[in-house]
């Protein structure tokens, strides 16, 4: 099968099966990870430049999306929402490590069960950057359905559990308005050189690039970076926040930046998925339910924790302890299924102003467990 056909195959079947829906779940464009899994099991390969450009062209879009609103809601939540995020990745991180001390799984495998059973494809990049080893995207495709599945059903559950009065809950929401990034009459003012944001993504990836670069040596052998995709992540929202750099403008349309977003997280995951297809059952086989097992563990310890968290210590309202849960699990559908429980999109705030941060440590966490942790 040539490379061009396995893409648009890989791209196009993943999204017919990730629109399915199975009893309220979707699995969205990370099916086209499955899809790619199931051909590397047969021998199709996918070259491995595609998943590095795929990776910035996904984050580099993330950040410039989030730099509007990120600064303003970190000052203005407080340290709420950055410690939920924090302590939400490091239990996940002692959860990966209790996987690889207590259960013997490999490390690059348990890095992968982390990945899926957060649901971050960002961490997923950083895993794959440590190890040239197959394993982080078998661990990604084994834990990514229950990473989904899990969170999803915690937000329906708990408000059914509590008795939770849905319309008095949701009175309880509040959330000042993001602030706008630039009126409409300074964008007119600004230097385009495109309509469509292209411009701005390959700055913030040159950017990015030249920044991952940096290396900070740990010790005598380990050093530590950002890579390309920590790199393209905090380049654009520097961007994203200023809106521009002098005339030039950095602010663009959030549906295009979703599109090039899209685009790179679709060639990310076909190269991920056929890179682990060609040991995937080999490594079920091997070490069995323990898998699922440690899968499970890190979502619902991570997730439970993080609500407990938000709604007893913080004393958030139970909406937006969930909404703040939703986004340091960087949980996309279960945001979905907690708009369906409350029916108020105030709620879709919390997990804004968590997200971002969360999505950023989960980036670093994989890079300090591999220097405490990995090969010698």
């Amino acid at each position: 099968m040539s490379t061009t056909l396995a893409i648009f195959l890989f791209m196009a079947v993943g999204y017919v099966v990730g629109s399915i829906n199975f009893f309220g779940i979707k699995l969205g464009a990370s099916a086209i990870l499955i899809a790619a899994l199931v051909g590397g099991h047969f021998g199709v390969e996918i070259p491995a430049i595609l998943g590095s450009i795929g990776l910035v062209l996904f984050l580099a879009p993330i950040g410039l999306m989030a730099g509007r609103t990120f600064v303003s809601n970190v000052k203005r939540n407080g340290v709420s929402f950055l410690l939920i995020a924090i302590l939400t990745c490091v239990i996940g991180g002692a959860m990966i490590v209790f996987s690889t001390k207590v259960l013997g799984i490999p490390l690059e495998l348990s890095l992968g069960l982390g990945t899926g059973a957060l649901t971050s494809t960002a961490m997923l990049g950083t895993v794959t950057s440590l190890t040239p080893s197959p394993l982080p995207g078998v661990g990604y495709g084994i834990a990514y359905v229950f990473g989904v599945m899990g969170v999803v059903l915690m937000v329906q559950l708990i408000p059914r559990i509590l008795n939770a009065d849905i319309a008095a809950e949701n009175e309880k929401l509040s959330f000042p308005e993001s602030r706008k990034a630039t009126i409409a009459e300074d964008l007119k003012k600004l230097k385009n050189f495109e309509p469509y944001g292209l411009f701005g993504i390959a700055c913030a990836i040159v950017i990015g690039v030249l920044i991952g670069g940096i290396k900070i040596p740990v010790g005598d052998t380990m050093v530590i970076s950002l890579g390309d995709g920590g790199g393209a992540i905090i380049a654009g929202i520097i961007l994203g926040h200023f809106g521009h750099i002098g005339p030039i403008n950095f602010t663009y349309d959030h549906k295009n930046m979703q599109l090039v977003r899209d685009i790179g997280l679709a060639l990310f995951l076909m190269r991920s998925g056929a890179n682990a297809g060609a040991g995937f059952i080999e490594v079920v086989s091997e070490y069995g339910i323990v898998l699922f097992f440690a899968g499970v563990l890190i979502t619902f310890v991570s997730a439970f924790v993080s609500f407990l968290m938000a709604y007893f210590v913080f004393k958030l309202p139970l909406f937006g302890a969930l909404g703040t849960t939703t986004g340091s699990m960087t949980s996309a559908p279960s945001l979905g299924a907690l708009l369906d429980v409350t029916k108020d999109e105030r709620v879709s705030s919390y997990y804004a102003a968590t997200q971002p941060v969360a999505t950023i440590f989960l980036v670093f966490m994989p890079q300090i467990i591999w220097l405490l942790f990995g090969p010698r």
